[in-house]
């Protein structure tokens, strides 16, 4: 569920993206073509072009400031849920492996129980017929 959030949250952002860059090209090829099309002095001119360029800077600036943010922040929540998978993976691993050596152990001692018990009887069964002979 939240992957498909955060999915959702990444496609609109590059959308945003997507449109806001589309729409800073746009003004700055406007901006070029309403220059070359406006007869000022080479002065005027690059008045002019800074005037339309800081705007459009900062705006860049502030998009490209806020993208790192949000990776950022994206990037923390994904390290924070990797960190829990791994540690709940940890402890599923750590408990199947006691639960497996349990179980080893208990056939372990139950082989040996049994083993004795055949011994025994064996010992009994031997003593019984050296006695008979």
């Amino acid at each position: 569920m939240y992957n498909r959030m955060d999915e959702q949250q990444t496609s609109s952002n590059s959308n945003a993206a997507g449109f806001l860059l589309g729409a800073l090209t746009g003004a700055l090829v406007g901006a070029g073509v309403a220059l070359l099309f406006a007869p000022k002095t080479g002065k005027k001119m690059r008045e002019d072009l800074m005037k339309q360029y800081e705007p459009i800077a900062q705006k860049v600036s502030s998009f490209a400031s806020d993208a790192m943010s949000r990776a950022s922040e994206v990037a923390g929540r994904v390290t924070d849920r990797a960190s829990d998978v791994v540690g709940r993976a940890t402890d599923r691993v750590s408990d199947a492996t006691d639960s497996a050596a349990s179980t080893l152990h208990d056939a372990v001692d139950a082989g040996r129980s049994k083993v004795n018990h055949v011994m025994s009887q064996a010992q009994t069964s031997a003593q019984t017929a050296k006695s008979r002979s």
